[in-house]
């Protein structure tokens, strides 16, 4: 394998010169750099990685981490990514299933300075078992930790719910319907608050939350529509917690003969693609800017210059899938 003092050679430089084009540091002559770059070509010079990294104490390279590879985890991975790509750092992700040993096992690259940092989407681990290795290195997490030292580039779905409450209200909607995702979530907890808090001040009686947790997949769509079909008095507006399930709603209702949003709306959230592909009202917060603020954090923990962060807001998108407030 040819070394950096094989390319020296073979270019007519200094060994100096060649590190300083390898590593883009330092000034390096137009036709220098050529010379040097045809002769790492020539003669198929690779990068001693393990090398760089026991000289810089960086292995350049950040870990995302998170239970599920679903729509909402992908668009936060991929605007993380291409943060990370932009500042020269590669990623590495890990999908768990939710095993926490599994968890545990990524987390240890973090020790083993494997990784500079580590984005953590959807936990398994308790957070105190997780705190532990922030002596190991910086980690950035997707949802509030509240007293917790791991920072967060969460946003409170508290507000967003509110928002498609009120929307459903204001179109005329009386008896809406919230279903939610992970029964242990902090998202879920603020949800249910909100709509609780919604139907307490508009005095109408709220549907059982926990009759409407952990809606995450097709067949648990199916059980609530079959729930809708067996009321005498039926929803006429059902907000969730996901773009994908809500296409799933409007999917399951219109073969039950439903017309939306005639009969029942429905909102999303997300306002990923699918939203605009089925036409779907949705709320938008921003969700592709919490993966790359959470890069961004990463880095400034590192010490590494990075863009600022970019605030996050709530935006109802109204789409066809809900009645107009004219």
């Amino acid at each position: 394998m040819a070394t950096i003092q094989d390319i020296a050679e073979h270019a007519g430089v200094s060994s100096a010169t060649v590190s300083r084009v390898i590593n883009s540091s330092g000034y390096v002559g137009t036709e220098t750099r050529k010379t040097v770059e045809e002769a790492i070509k020539q003669l198929d010079y690779r990068p001693n990685k393990h090398a760089q990294m026991l000289r810089t104490g960086e292995t350049k390279n950040f870990g995302i981490i998170s239970t599920q590879f679903n729509d909402t985890a992908v668009a936060r991975i991929n605007s993380f990514i291409s943060t990370a790509y932009s500042a020269g750092y590669t990623t590495t992700l890990f999908i768990t299933n939710g095993d926490k040993k599994r968890e545990r096992e990524a987390f240890d690259l973090l020790k083993a300075k494997e990784l500079d940092g580590i984005f953590l989407i959807y936990r398994a681990n308790e957070w105190e078992v997780l705190e532990s290795y922030l002596k190991d290195g910086p980690i950035v997490t997707l949802h509030n930790v509240d007293t917790h030292p791991i920072p967060s580039v969460f946003i409170d779905h508290y507000e967003g719910t509110q928002l498609a409450l009120n929307y459903a209200w204001d179109t005329g909607c009386r008896r809406i319907l919230n279903i939610y995702g992970t029964a242990s979530g902090l998202n879920t907890e603020r949800r249910i608050m909100a709509y609780n808090n919604f139907c307490s001040l508009k005095g109408i009686t709220p549907y059982a939350s926990d009759s409407f947790l952990h809606i995450v997949s097709d067949h648990d769509v199916d059980r609530v529509v079959q729930w809708i079909e067996e009321q005498a008095v039926k929803p006429d507006a059902i907000i969730t917690h996901s773009d994908n399930i809500a296409a799933l709603a409007v999917s399951r209702l219109e073969k039950k003969g439903y017309k939306v949003p005639k009969d029942i709306s429905v909102i999303g959230f997300d306002n990923l693609f699918i939203s605009d592909v089925m036409n779907m009202t949705t709320v938008d917060y921003g969700i592709k800017e919490q993966g790359s603020n959470a890069c961004r954090l990463l880095l400034r923990q590192l010490g590494k210059k990075s863009d600022d962060l970019v605030p996050l807001t709530f935006t109802l998108i109204k789409r066809g899938t809900t009645k107009n407030t004219d």
